[in-house]
């Protein structure tokens, strides 16, 4: 089932930006997917940060990112 909350949560028009699914199953291990909870960091934007920039250094690809709506950039 590996790649099936990755394919639901991409192409099922009833998901929300922002919503994460996992495998519904044994300890959200395995299983069809459904809708679960992130992690507190998940919701770190330090930690995202520095998971945006190792990952353009290890890949050689940079992206521009601009906040989202209503958000500020922040100083670098």
């Amino acid at each position: 089932m590996g790649a099936l909350p990755i394919l639901r949560a991409a192409t099922d028009p009833g998901v929300a930006g922002g919503q994460y699914y996992g495998p519904g199953g044994f300890f959200g291990t395995r299983g069809y997917p459904k809708l679960a909870h992130s992690s507190r960091q998940s919701h770190d934007t330090a930690i995202q940060r520095r998971l945006w920039t190792v990952s353009e250094q290890l890949t050689g690809v940079t992206f521009p990112v601009s906040p989202g709506p209503g958000r500020r950039q922040a100083a670098p």
